[in-house]
């Protein structure tokens, strides 16, 4: 989709405004002067703590461990970046987040977007429906690089994939419904651009000073900071910060993901020859070797429950033997190769599995950003942007409110 037409739709859709356009020199004369704590500097907290300097206010990031840290949801490799969801929200939050991404490519001068391509199989004869279906949907938000492929195809087209047992495949060639996001490294390039705009950005664990269920402070241990409005997009921390309020509402379970070593002098396997792949009802997807640490597998669902400070990242011995079982029969030429790299993260839910965007129910002047329930990552520039308009008074489309706010009920 051609960047005109998005701001076209931007314009028309979900969001109030169309794509701004930032310049990457500091802006010294801001008109609002509002100051703001975030705390958490994830996909959430970066991007809302840098559209809020650029609607002028004055900010302060706080991250315990950094941004891209090697415990936070928000760091690792990869995220994928795909535009499907039956709620057209999700489809046109996941849109603008691709251009903001690519935006901050330009201002930085830093690659954080590659154009792997989006590799979705299928044995079921039954997915051709659904995948011209997911077409029409994709056309309708001039997104019009969606394509059927059959077994042969598919066989053709990759043949270090198994597809004898393929029926279907949605092939998506790069833009926002099929490119790859550098997630460590996006975090911490948005976090940088933040900082050069003036904005303050300190490694501090913070923690809220209540008074009566008002936050009229962030601890950080050291000293009292005090501002006008905070902000918590602390993914599976946020139930530590609100202990009172957000366990019912939250859980956090693990998430195991492993690098399968390619053979020497083969690049079959590496981007840009290899897509990001998932097999739909095999509990696996994956990406292509980026940086040479070998083919991504990721195993899903886990429902194990994590803490994001005191449990260890270490994998589990039966995803291992579940993950060379599985590579074995997808990619054959795989099969005799050794697990290289290996990651733990966490996915934090919430109990719709919608994102929460909404105001602490006792301290107004305390906003809550998170669960992002397995895809966040993908949304996080967009839903900074909406949550960096609330959080002033902004104008913001009203079809986000109900879709965000913090749900009554519990897991």
């Amino acid at each position: 989709m051609k960047r005109r037409k998005f701001v076209q739709l931007s314009s028309l859709g979900v969001f109030a405004t169309p794509l701004a356009k930032f310049s990457a020199k500091s802006n010294s004369s801001f008109l609002n002067s509002a100051e703001v704590i975030v705390v958490g500097a994830g996909t959430f907290g970066v991007w809302t703590a840098f559209h809020l300097r650029q609607m002028g206010a004055n900010v302060t990031l706080l991250d315990a461990y950094g941004p891209g840290n090697s415990r936070a949801s928000s760091g690792g490799e990869t995220r994928l970046i795909q535009a499907d969801n039956d709620n057209p929200v999700y489809v046109q939050t996941a849109i603008r987040s691709y251009y903001w991404w690519k935006q901050i490519e330009e201002m930085s001068g830093h690659q954080v977007v590659l154009s792997t391509g989006r590799l979705s199989m299928s044995k079921q004869e039954s997915y051709r429906e659904q995948v011209l279906s997911r077409q029409k949907q994709h056309r309708s938000q001039g997104i019009d690089n969606t394509e059927l492929l059959t077994q042969d195809e598919i066989r053709y087209r990759w043949p270090q994939i198994y597809s004898d047992d393929i029926a279907y495949a949605m092939w998506n060639d790069g833009g926002p419904a099929g490119s790859t996001l550098m997630a460590r490294k996006g975090c911490q390039v948005v976090a940088g651009e933040f900082e050069k705009q003036g904005g303050s950005l300190r490694i501090a664990h913070g923690m809220p000073v209540l008074n009566n269920g008002v936050v009229e402070g962030i601890n950080t241990g050291n000293e009292i900071l005090t501002a006008q409005y905070y902000v918590f997009a602390c993914g599976p921390w946020l139930s530590k910060i609100f202990p009172e309020l957000l366990p019912p509402k939250l859980k956090v379970q693990r998430r195991d993901v492993l690098f399968v070593g390619t053979p020497a002098g083969n690049s079959q396997f590496s981007h840009p020859n290899m897509p990001e792949w998932s097999v739909t009802g095999s509990g696996y997807y994956g990406f292509p070797d980026i940086e040479g640490r070998g083919l991504k597998v990721a195993p899903y669902p886990d429902y194990n429950s994590f803490d994001p400070d005191t449990d260890e990242r270490l994998v589990n011995h039966y995803e291992v033997k579940r993950a060379h079982d599985f590579v074995k029969h997808r990619f054959p030429a795989l099969r005799d190769q050794p697990i290289t790299e290996s990651r733990v993260c966490q996915v934090t839910y919430s109990v719709d599995s919608n994102f929460i965007v909404d105001q602490h129910p006792t301290s107004e002047n305390t906003w809550i950003i998170g669960a992002g329930s397995g895809h966040g990552f993908k949304h996080g520039p967009a839903i900074g942007e909406y949550a960096a308009q609330r959080i002033l008074g902004n104008q913001v489309n009203q079809e986000f409110d109900p879709l965000f706010e913090l749900k009554e009920g519990s897991f």
